[in-house]
């Protein structure tokens, strides 16, 4: 008989590449709906609580707080466990704020957030122009923003207001900026940068120098 839609789970060691997960504590692991992130570089909600944040014990008690509208992402109530969260991704759960981050091996972390969640920081991916005319920005977390500044180049670091949608700043992705790779076999790596070009770039941390995708830096 035919199989009918993609499984509701994966390998475990498919997840393994950007989440740290207890080796035989499962053999199948929840799979995120298709969303802002890419599905190497991201965990469903339920993993997150349970698994990365460690607050709930069970899949049971997760669905529970998901479903009862006590957990945000980005500022948006989510009440989809299998909705996808990645690098940079805002939470506030009961109130209590967190980001999520990479260690300096490029697995996703949970950290406490002392912002006010207002605003978020996304790398521009790409830039083009609209039939209006208008810039058209794509970021990071899947987002395509309509911009009025000219100023913002491809790389560059956007600071987007979450109620708005409008760019309250702009980092731009040049010599002496703070940055971290995001994603690729450098993801986690974290340096100031020497030097730019085409396609690669330079960071030095503790005196030793690294290079790595351009396009994979984000600003911090």
């Amino acid at each position: 008989m035919a199989r009918h839609g993609e499984s509701k789970h994966f390998k475990r060691s498919v997840v393994t590449k950007s989440v740290v997960i207890p080796r035989k504590k499962y053999t199948y692991y929840v799979r995120s709906l298709p969303g802002k992130h890419r599905s190497s570089e991201g965990i469903a909600l339920l993993g997150i609580l349970r698994d990365l944040m460690k607050i709930v014990n069970n899949g049971k008690e997760a669905r529970y707080l998901i479903r009862s509208g006590n957990v945000k992402v980005d500022g948006k109530t989510i009440k989809e466990e299998k909705y996808i969260v990645g690098f940079g991704d805002l939470l506030n759960i009961k109130g209590d704020k967190f980001v999520t981050h990479l260690d300096a091996k490029g697995k996703l972390i949970v950290i406490k957030d002392e912002s006010d969640q207002k605003s978020k920081k996304l790398k521009v991916l790409s830039k083009g122009k609209a039939k209006t005319g208008k810039v058209v920005l794509r970021l990071n977390d899947g987002r395509n923003v309509i911009s009025n500044k000219e100023e913002v180049q491809t790389g560059d670091t956007v600071v987007l207001d979450l109620s708005t949608n409008q760019i309250q700043d702009v980092l731009p992705f040049e010599q002496g900026r703070q940055v971290i790779i995001f994603r690729g076999k450098n993801a986690g790596l974290t340096g100031k940068i020497t030097k730019i070009d085409e396609e690669f770039v330079e960071l030095e941390k503790d005196g030793k120098h690294f290079r790595a995708s351009a396009a994979s830096g984000f600003v911090l």
